[in-house]
């Protein structure tokens, strides 16, 4: 008899949940009824990580293209790869021979190591002065005089485009490409003077300065109060069009866009701060790629390396403000983890492999790059929440989880749910494009409950105020389940 009485409580307590779950679940469902969602996608998951079950869903197996949540997948996966302890080095090295006036018969190399933010404003002080330690080492080194190039060396990773990228998103900052020598984000910023509405701009300065840069200014002074301008130019190649509108009667307006070449910028810099010590060189900067040669790593010897600050502290930068160019770096490495090829082909394959690895269903995951900025990108709400899960229980899960904004009061998510009852429960990568938004991470409900989620919106017809509202409601409902 009590063991009936176990089990009528045991079915009872369970039809409860269920009956709570369901409810929920058609709240949230209901929040995609308004007008503005007739013709859209909508793709929700949500799994309790300790009970392992899912308890909402909609369409949760429906591909659709996730935007910047994709970083979800590429620094969940590179933390447990690569660990979070991983430090990326840029060498300085030479080859030939240095005779005893001190004078260097060879040429100075800058290999890059594929280190995501070397002198990132991001890390300021932590590179603080690195050119002109650069410099110094050579010099201390017993090379006074340099007959040779300083030769960037790239070669670590491919030197191909990004072949699904939007060509108006290659010029900006935040499509610029990676690169086996990347340097100050490989984004530069332009000083815009404007006048009255309509009138012409003047460019007054660029930084870094960039040599043999040729900027065609088709920008125009408007009543908007952000920017509106685009540029545009391909990776390698000087020339910039830029074209669009910003504030009128402002000084010093910047502009960011993608630097066309950071490696040969590292090498110029070099050789100015070389010369500016007074070590005469015969040569001039330039890069593997531009000599079109190939490393030969075995007639070099090094002089001097930097360090790039753990992994982990750069996944922290890479959720926290959604950087793209960290996040193809580390799809770059890993496809040099499993393939020895940095390239983004070989990156989103063995990103794929790593997560069916992992027990996760893949059919219908398509991966083009590692920050979410192709549109080719397809992945349903149910792979990344079941992603989500599974790092949950993982020994890298503490570093990171501490990548990701928080509702409320970091990140992306500064502004979202402040000074509700989800403020401080919510920690989510969000995801933003033209039609499409969304959200992935963890929710900390009021009952002590944790949630592993995910949401995918696109096409919808509403503002993107309007939408961001609808999810800054879906996540509130679901921290106060």
């Amino acid at each position: 008899m009590k063991n009936y009485i176990l089990l009528f409580i045991f079915l009872c307590v369970k039809n409860f949940l269920f009956s709570q779950n369901l409810t929920l679940e058609k709240e949230l469902i209901n929040l995609f009824s308004g007008k503005g969602f007739t013709n859209a996608s909508v793709s929700f998951s949500i799994i309790d990580v300790e009970a392992n079950t899912l308890i909402a869903k909609y369409n949760e197996n429906t591909s659709l293209v996730p935007a910047s949540v994709m970083k979800i997948l590429t620094t969940a996966a590179a933390t447990e790869i690569l660990g979070p302890k991983k430090r990326f080095e840029t060498t300085i090295q030479y080859n030939g021979k240095i005779d005893s006036n001190c004078v260097l018969h060879g040429n100075i190399y800058i290999r890059g190591g594929g280190d995501p933010c070397l002198g990132s404003p991001f890390f300021e002080k932590h590179y603080k002065n690195f050119i002109s330690n650069w410099a110094d080492s050579i010099y201390a080194f017993g090379i006074h005089q340099i007959n040779g190039n300083i030769i960037a060396d790239a070669s670590l990773f491919s030197y191909d485009v990004p072949a699904t990228w939007p060509w108006a998103d290659i010029g900006q900052y935040y499509g610029a490409i990676p690169s086996g020598l990347s340097i100050y984000d490989n984004t530069c910023k332009i000083e815009f003077n404007t006048g009255e509405h309509r009138d012409s701009t003047h460019i007054a300065c660029f930084y870094p300065y960039l040599p043999e840069l040729e900027i065609d200014n088709k920008v125009k002074s408007a009543n908007v109060n952000k920017d509106f301008a685009y540029i545009f130019g391909a990776p390698y190649d000087n020339e910039r069009k830029i074209k669009g509108a910003i504030p009128k009667n402002q000084e010093a307006f910047i502009v960011k866009g993608a630097i066309p070449d950071p490696a040969y910028l590292a090498a110029f810099e070099l050789e100015m701060e070389l010369r500016n010590k007074e070590i005469k060189i015969n040569g001039s900067a330039t890069s593997l790629r531009k000599l079109n040669e190939k490393a030969n790593l075995k007639d070099r010897k090094n002089i001097t390396k930097t360090f790039s600050p753990s992994l982990s502290e750069i996944i922290n930068i890479t959720n926290m403000v959604s950087m793209n160019l960290y996040a193809e770096h580390l799809l770059y490495w890993i496809g040099i983890a499993k393939y020895k090829s940095g390239d983004q082909g070989s990156g989103a394959t063995a990103l794929i492999e790593y997560w069916k690895s992992k027990g996760i269903n893949t059919e219908g995951m398509f991966i083009y790059d590692g920050s979410g900025l192709s549109r080719f990108n397809a992945i349903s709400s149910l792979q990344l929440a079941e992603a989500l899960k599974y790092f949950r229980n993982t020994k890298e899960f503490m570093s990171f989880q501490s990548s990701l904004p928080i509702a409320g009061k970091s990140g992306t998510l500064k502004n979202i749910a402040k000074g509700t009852s989800a403020a401080g429960k919510i920690m989510a990568k969000s995801g933003t494009m033209d039609r499409i938004k969304s959200y992935a991470g963890y929710i900390k409900t009021n009952t002590k409950k944790d949630y592993a989620f995910a949401i995918i919106v696109n096409n919808y017809t509403c503002t993107h105020d309007e939408v961001k509202k609808v999810l800054e409601k879906f996540m509130t409902k679901i921290s106060e389940n």
